[in-house]
């Protein structure tokens, strides 16, 4: 038997464009159908394919398990600086973190742009390794580039450099 290429979970980004922009009366659904953006779908299929489970980092909930529920549209982002006025605050995302009683010492991927990397560590107090796969992309479409040739060629992004 061969050394799996999954690992056990991955961060993704959750995005802007959501399903209430088609379908404004579709009510409450999973975060697994909620963001419908060209990246976050790309990266979702990414985080199936390679780990056995995945969270969507939302600026306005947090850590999304793919069943639980968004009752409704947002519009919040984060910043470079991590969280704003607007977004869930850093100790609501601490105690989220806490909740889930992620390993310590494995590695999280976080498929995402740089202003993650801040963010995640001062959730986590940098107790938390992560990795930035997809870090030296030199924009979005390179990164969406290299997440669908990781897919179509069921190679990880860490492994293909």
């Amino acid at each position: 038997m061969g050394i799996s290429n999954k690992t056990n979970l991955i961060i993704i980004a959750s995005g802007k464009p959501k399903i209430w922009d088609k379908f404004p009366d579709v009510g409450p659904v999973k975060a697994s159908e909620v963001y419908t953006g060209t990246f976050h779908r790309l990266s979702k299929a990414y985080a199936e394919q390679f780990a056995d489970n995945y969270l969507i980092l939302s600026p306005k909930y947090g850590f999304l398990r793919p069943d639980d529920i968004v009752a409704k549209t947002y519009d919040v982002r984060f910043t470079m600086k991590g969280v704003g006025e607007d977004t869930i605050q850093l100790d609501e995302l601490k105690e989220q973190w806490k909740q889930l009683q992620i390993n310590p010492s494995e590695p999280i991927p976080m498929l995402g742009g740089k202003k993650f990397r801040g963010l995640l560590m001062s959730i986590t107090d940098g107790k938390q390794p992560f990795s930035f796969p997809l870090e030296g992309a030199t924009g979005i479409g390179i990164m969406q580039q290299e997440l669908k040739q990781a897919v179509a060629t069921n190679v990880p992004l860490n492994c293909a450099k």
